[in-house]
Parts: structure tokens; sequence; C-alpha cells
């Protein structure tokens, strides 16, 4: 008991709306004992990131409230104190030198007027007797140790001018600069690449046994908490489902939605026809009562296994078709610096003479760290992003030499879903005037009721209810916008669409639910597919073929399963030994055999 250092105990987080009261966080308890890092996984809505914002007593006030339990923190001074009952003032001050938080986006998180050297040293000044000077080579130190490259530059840096890689290592110097005993970080590596989360959490590890500290871990990703954790709650509608070390939660998980959540991540070991999701494991009676469906995570991915001959065969026949698209040595450069007359003197090649066909209803997937020119290839063939040279020829026609009366009507055909839903949605539109904005521009029927009969059928098809035609997209979850794009982009029945990083941003359990529609889509219309992901895992369960790109070129090309059993250069190699993949034998060699 003398390494425990936190106790939560009946934890109750409502809040008070106007539609009633929502349960978020409801008779939680868990411990936190130095020097381990505790997993908190769960969907969306789940209650996870409101069980650690309680514990920072971040909550707003109104509409939330502490309806009751303790947070009870062992001080090694002061003995147990419990933070819901001590005055906000003296919370403030357990905030940073105690408890430190590391927020999901690490942008909003960062105040984009104020450099980040001096947003560091304002938190080690607030919590610690130090001059500015002092201040500043603290902040020098932490880059550092963070592994930034070149501090100074990043010190003086304003946070736009960092990836989103580098920003996330300053929130992660801000967090430790008062080298807190607790760590909570909120989905600290959700949206980057994974060879950036894989350096992220091996230092955020290094740096968590060099200071003792204990980590709290939030995320929907069960394959991230495999790589670090020691044990795991796993959270449901703001409720603990199941508990214990992350080799027992691996290898024998009891309740249904840790299956679930287990299985509905893509495999790398096998090719799936569908993606398990939540539902394939649990349901509701008419009671209410939880029903259990399917008793193992194997015995779903078993029912949903392709074999390696059908998958030859499908790309056999779809290869025995003309090709529907031929891009040729395609380049996309973006000037970096001028001279005084405005003459271009550097240049940043974002898509350096690159060359592929394309197969109707064949999903040929693009991946690579940020920055490689995958999300500017796939603006380019669109045209939403001029080339400086190549060719683009979509069903026998030059995209590139078409004026824009010609290229708007080839838009019909070719259409787009964004990475971020909410942000490609007009918030003050409804639903249904969003769906149908394509249809106005192109003049499809002949009236707004008969649109709206089309945007109705289309939110059926992804699997929503025509009813939401006249809502706005903040009711909306993350996943349901998602489809909202979905249904949008197939208003005008195109044959090509292109998917820049559609899945990204979404828990694995929904996002499990949008690849499984995308295919379910391709099959049934026939579609042809550019899958963009710096998810590998994710672009070989989508993809008939994958390109590997890096530096605006294309580093190998070839059928999805192939390249990822024997991948010929060392960069896609790099991109595979990144993936999180959970497997039992690399917890073992982690964690050791304890359960």
């Amino acid at each position: 008991m003398s390494d425990l250092l936190l106790e939560v105990k009946n934890l109750k987080t409502y809040f008070h709306v106007e539609a009633g009261t929502v349960k978020a966080v409801d008779d939680v308890s868990f411990n936190l004992y130095r020097g381990e890092t505790l997993g908190v996984v769960g969907e969306s809505g789940s209650g996870k990131s409101v069980s650690c914002l309680s514990i920072m007593r971040l909550i707003p006030n109104p509409p939330g409230n502490f309806e009751g339990g303790e947070i009870i923190y062992h001080d090694l001074e002061k003995g147990p104190v419990d933070l819901l009952k001590i005055p906000i003032e003296e919370m403030r001050k357990y905030r940073g030198n105690d408890i430190s938080m590391i927020f999901q986006e690490p942008m909003t998180s960062l105040n984009p007027v104020f450099t980040c050297g001096f947003q560091v040293i304002e938190t080690i000044q607030l919590h610690q007797n130090k001059s500015e000077e002092e201040a500043k080579q603290m902040a020098l130190a932490l880059f550092e140790r963070v592994k930034l490259p070149n501090p100074e530059r990043i010190y003086n840096a304003y946070p736009h001018q960092l990836s989103g890689g580098q920003k996330q290592r300053v929130m992660i110097a801000m967090a430790l600069s008062c080298e807190p005993k607790i760590l909570v970080a909120d989905e600290p590596t959700t949206a980057l690449d994974v060879t950036v989360q894989k350096r992220i959490l091996k230092l955020m590890s290094e740096l968590q046994q060099k200071q003792g500290a204990a980590t709290v871990f939030i995320t929907h990703d069960l394959g991230v908490i495999a790589e670090i954790a020691d044990r795991v709650v796993v959270m449901y509608k703001g409720k603990i489902v199941e508990q214990g070390p992350v080799l027992e939660i691996f290898t024998n998980p009891q309740h249904p939605y840790t299956k679930g959540l287990l299985a509905c991540r893509p495999p790398l070991d096998r090719r799936l026809r569908q993606l398990p999701v939540i539902g394939d494991f649990m349901g509701f009676d008419e009671n209410g009562k939880m029903i259990e469906k399917v008793a193992s995570v194997e015995e779903a991915l078993k029912s949903v296994e392709v074999k390696p001959e059908e998958t030859k065969a499908r790309f056999l026949k779809l290869q025995s078709q003309p090709p529907i698209m031929k891009v040729k040595n395609l380049k996309t450069w973006f000037p970096t610096t001028k001279s005084f007359f405005g003459k271009v003197l550097t240049w940043v090649k974002a898509v350096d003479d690159v060359s592929f066909d394309i197969y109707p209803g064949e999903t040929l997937g693009l991946v690579g760290e940020s920055g490689c020119g995958k999300t500017t290839l796939g603006r380019t063939i669109l045209r939403l992003v001029e080339p400086q040279g190549g060719q683009v020829i979509y069903d026998n026609k030059s995209i590139l030499d078409l004026d824009k009366t010609e290229m708007k009507a080839m838009r019909r055909h070719m259409q787009i879903i964004f990475q971020d839903p909410y942000s490609s949605l007009n918030p003050r539109m409804t639903i249904g005037d969003a769906i149908i904005e394509p249809m106005n521009i192109h003049n499809i029927m002949d009236n707004r009721k008969q649109r709206l009969g089309k945007a109705a059928e289309l939110l059926e098809i992804v699997s929503m209810s025509p009813d939401h035609l006249n809502r706005y997209p903040h009711e909306f979850s993350g996943g349901q916008r998602q489809r909202i794009c979905i249904a949008r982009a197939l208003a005008l029945e195109p044959k090509f669409i292109v998917c820049d990083e559609s899945v990204s941003a979404l828990d694995v359990s929904v996002q499990a639910q949008v690849l499984n529609l995308l295919i379910e889509l391709r099959e049934k219309f026939n579609f042809t597919y550019i899958f963009i992901s710096h998810d590998l895992s994710v672009v070989k369960f989508m993809s008939d073929r994958m390109v590997v790109m890096n530096k605006g070129k294309i580093e190998e090309m070839g059928l999805a399963d192939e390249i990822y059993h024997n991948p010929q250069k060392e960069y896609t190699q790099k991109l595979i030994d990144a993936i999180p993949e959970g497997k039992v034998e690399d917890i073992i060699k982690r964690v050791g055999t304890r359960v």
C-alpha cells in the first residue's frame, strides 16, 4: 500500500442539461500505483476523458457536477488528500506540481499568439520560483529531453510552425516541466503518424522510468495499450466493465465489449472480408439486459476471414479490365523561397514524378508519413491542386487539359471524402441541405422535394435515419458525421472516390463500421477508391494494391498483402514496425507472464 498514489472511489460526475442528466462517470473506482502505467480504454462517450478531467478538477460547473465519490491523492508530505474536497486555490497547487495533463489536440491546447518557449517558461514560473533566464534554460533542457530537433528554433517558434508530432512533444515538455508524480495523457497520439506515435510512446515510457512517475493513458486503441500499459481499465457508458493486468485483458477478456474492442482493429496477420464490430459481440433484449453474441475474438475473426487465393483471384479479375485512371509522371511542387524579383529559388517537391494505373472497382491504398505527398497527390488528381507537370487520364480524358466548365462536369464522376467531417460540413446548413448542395450545383433532379427524397435514400444507404435531414452537424457524433460526408459524396453517383484520411480521427470501433460501409458500397456500386492513410494496417485491410510514398516519390508498389509480408524497402519496414499490433508475445516480452 505504500506504493499507492491515487485512489478513485465510487466517482460520479454528472452533466445536467436541458434534455436531462447525463451520467458521464457513474460509480467508477480504480487505483494508481507509483511507477505504473494505467490504460483507460473505451469509445467516445464512455467516460474515460471525463474521469481524468475529474481527477484534475477541470469539469466545468455548470453543467458538470460531482455527485459523489472520492479522489484520494497520497501526498508524501501531507498524507492522503481528497482532491474533491479541497478549495480550488489549493487544487491549483497540485495541478502541474503533482498532477499534469497532456491533452488530445496540441493545436488547441497551445496558444497560437505566443511562442512555444514562452508558454513553457510561463508554466515553470507559475509553479516554481525561477527567474526568466533559469526558466528558459529549463525549457531548452526539456525540449532536448523530449528529443525535439533544434531546441532554440522550437523555443522561438509559434505552434503553427511545427508539425503535429513536434507540437505534441512541446505539450509533453510542458507537462513534465514540474516533474509531476502523476501524468494524465488524454489520447496524446490519436492524430499522429504511426512512426511519430511510436517515438512519442517510447519517449513517454523513458521519461516515466527516469522520473518514477505514474501515468494514466487514455485511448480507444487497445493496440497502443498493449505497447505501454501495466494494467487496463475498460469503460463503457460511464461505467467500468472490466479491469485487470494488461496480459490478462488481452489473453482472457471477460466482457463482450472488451472482446469487441480487441477484434475491431484491422489485423495484420490475415485478410478479412469485413471487420468485426462491437454489435457482433453484444446486444440488448427488450428489457435492456445485455446479451453476449460471440464467445471469442478468434471465432469472430474466423467467420470473416478471406483465403489468399480469393484475394489474388479478385485482383486478376480487376486487372483484366482497361485502367479507369492513368497517372503519368505527375509533379506538384510548391515554391518556398523567391528572389527579390519574384523568381522561385527553391521548391518543395510534394509530388515528384509519380506514375501508376488504377482499375475499375479497385481500392488503391496510399500510405506514408505526414509530408510524404499522399494527400497532395490525391488532391492533384482531382484538380484541387494544380500540378507542375505530368498527366492524369480518367476514363480516356486528360483531366489536366479540361477547362473550368468541363472540369465541373467531370466532378460528377470524381469525389473526395475529407479527413475531418466536422470542418467539411457547414455548421449553419442542415444535413439535408449539405447532401443536396452538390445536386443543386449540377442540376440533378427537377426540384428540392425530389432532391430531399434522394438525400433520405442516401442516409439509409449509410445506415442513418431520414429523420436526420433537418438536424445540424453538431448534433451528431464523429462517426455519424463521416457517414453524412459519405452520403454527400454519393449524391452525384460518382465512380471514383478519394478517401483522404477519412477514418484517422475516429474510434477504432466507429472506424471499423465506416471501413465496412466503404467496402459494402464498393461492392454494391463498383466504386473505385484511392484510400489515403498513415496507418498501414487500415490501408492493408482496405486495399487491393498499396503505394508506399516517401518525400514525394513512390518507394514501392504492389499487392497489399505482399508488401506487408515481404517489404522491399527499409522505409516500408519502418512503417510496418511502428504499427502497434497488440500481440500477446510482445506483451509477455515487456511485462513477463504476471497477471
